[in-house]
């Protein structure tokens, strides 16, 4: 009985899983389905540890499985699309760069309308206050409209997680370094290399960013959320955003920048990526059925193939005709009926992309090159033709053309011979096929899988709640210590005073000397 009695307690202090019993608030307030599908893994793993997942969220599973409850933000997907703050994201990718930025916060400001005007909200509202939560899983891309609620059950231990590679704002809310020299921003196609002009230009966009996000989105995000009576009082969000214990990022080496992080930002790129399921015997047929293997075509969850307008829509349909031995399959999520489909065609509204991609028949795929896209066929050895058309699509398909994995078309000149010759490119030079499984090593080449080290990470903030061992300083000593702009200013004003003190000096001994010289001559 004693040794049931030790493991049971050692199981509690250091093993994994915890013992069960644990409540999690989960605010993932972003509208997309990608980052909802990249928090469902993290957020469905807990729950089959035992962990009692409460997930305040604009998606909702329709099967809800057991220890998740939804409280859904019925209102926010109108708000982005439908609504009088709805955003077009085509507009947004003719946008110029600062534009585009401040489009992403006019998104974030929607967003935060929506979930204002929601039931779900009150619904949670409704949950006592001294109601016990663990620990609170934030994804912060769009913002603290949120945060409200993890004031309201006693600020938790907090955990903030994103889809979105490591944005640049991090910094604000775990402290480390940002470095514009090397590390472009996330609309920027640049190389780590950059040129002066591109470094300037880089500094810019993040320049504009920073004083933008910290003096006027959070503050009018804070403004707007008091308009409710029962956050009127609260603390600033600004300030609870800084209360994260660790940040669980999207981002690998093989696939993204190398950068420096504070050690309480834990790398967990490809968390997403689960182990392939059989897929459908239609599928299955299809894809065993072409002769030279399959395409898979996909423009993600935010922008839909629908969009792309019937004249582009007919270009790749007279384009995947000219490829018979290949069998395509279009993620198309609107009526097919009025189109006349080739043979070698599979359209459908949804199509389970990483089972796709995992099959080893799959030769291609089109993308809008989207992180969790990349990341995908990457780890699966899958060449691209990426098609981006906003935010980090652009660079994430850079680095992809410079590692030689993938080729690009540009939306807004497509022809159907540009389709055609590209595609027939990536599928006959073998280079496109070599370079991606020299990737996929690399990015399969951990120590655990992604998704078990962000659950190892979250049971050791719920062992140790109270750690602040792993947090960087820098929040504390602010941007002005941290970055030595005092003791770069004393030196460089020490230098100065040096240089004029020795000008001085010399000055008065060579004015000395030639007072001397003139005195000599008037004697002579």
């Amino acid at each position: 009985m004693d040794r049931i009695v030790k493991c049971v307690v050692l199981v509690c202090l250091v093993g994994v899983p915890l013992c069960k019993g644990i409540n999690i608030l989960c605010l993932m307030g972003v509208p997309s389905p990608s980052h909802h599908i990249w928090n469902r893994v993290l957020m469905e793993a807990l729950a089959s540890r035992g962990y009692n997942l409460t997930i305040v969220s604009p998606d909702v599973e329709k099967v809800q499985k057991p220890n998740l409850t939804y409280i859904h933000l019925e209102e926010v997907y109108h708000t982005i699309h439908d609504g009088d703050t709805a955003i077009d994201f085509y507009e947004m990718a003719q946008q110029n760069l600062v534009t585009s930025m401040f489009t992403f916060y006019e998104y974030a400001y929607s967003l935060c309308e929506g979930v204002m005007r929601s039931k779900g909200l009150d619904t949670i509202l409704n949950y006592p206050d001294n109601f016990k939560f663990d620990l609170v899983l934030y994804d912060f891309t769009c913002g603290p409209c949120l945060m409200g609620l993890y004031d309201k059950f006693g600020q938790p231990p907090l955990i903030g997680v994103t889809a979105f590679n490591i944005p640049p704002y991090t910094v604000d809310f775990i402290g480390g370094h940002k470095y514009p020299a090397y590390i472009p921003y996330y609309t920027l196609t640049y190389d780590t290399d950059m040129t002066f002009f591109q470094r300037l230009e880089n500094l810019f966009i993040y320049t504009v960013d920073y004083f933008y996000r910290n003096y006027y989105y959070i503050p009018k995000t804070d403004e707007m959320l008091r308009r409710m009576p029962v956050f009127r009082d609260g603390p600033y969000l600004g300030d609870l955003d800084r209360k994260m214990k660790l940040m669980l990022v999207n981002s690998h080496h093989s696939v993204d920048f190398p950068e420096p992080i504070p050690q309480n930002m834990i790398q967990v790129g490809g968390l997403q990526i689960i182990p392939p399921k059989p897929l459908s015997a239609e599928i299955e047929e299809f894809i065993k059925n072409s002769k030279k293997g399959a395409i898979l075509f996909s423009l993600g969850t935010n922008v839909l193939s629908s969009d792309l307008g019937e004249e582009r829509i007919e270009m790749f349909l007279e384009a995947i005709e000219k490829f018979p031995d290949y069998n395509f399959l279009w993620k198309f999520e609107a009526d097919q009926t009025k189109y006349k489909i080739p043979k070698n065609l599979m359209m459908r509204k949804f199509l389970p992309q990483n089972d796709i991609l995992a099959n080893p028949r799959t030769k291609l795929f089109i993308t809008h090159a989207g992180l969790l896209s990349t990341h995908e066929a990457t780890w699966h050895g899958v060449p691209m033709v990426g098609i981006p058309f906003i935010a980090d699509q652009y660079r994430n398909l850079e680095k992809s053309l410079r590692a030689g994995v993938a080729e690009r078309l540009i939306v807004w000149t497509l022809t159907t011979d540009k389709i055609v010759q590209t595609v027939r490119k990536v599928l006959e030079n073998p280079s496109y096929r070599t370079k991606m499984r020299e990737k996929s090593a690399l990015f399969r080449d951990q120590p655990e899988k992604p998704l078990e080290r962000a659950l190892w990470w979250i049971d050791w903030c719920l062992r140790h709640p109270e750690a602040e061992t792993i947090q960087s300083p820098t929040l504390r000593l602010g941007l002005w210590k941290s970055e030595l702009y005092d003791v770069k200013i004393f030196v460089i004003l020490a230098a100065v005073a040096v240089f004029l003190g020795v000008k001085r000096v010399f000055s008065v001994l060579t004015g000395t000397n030639k007072s001397h010289i003139k005195h000599k001559k008037k004697v002579n």
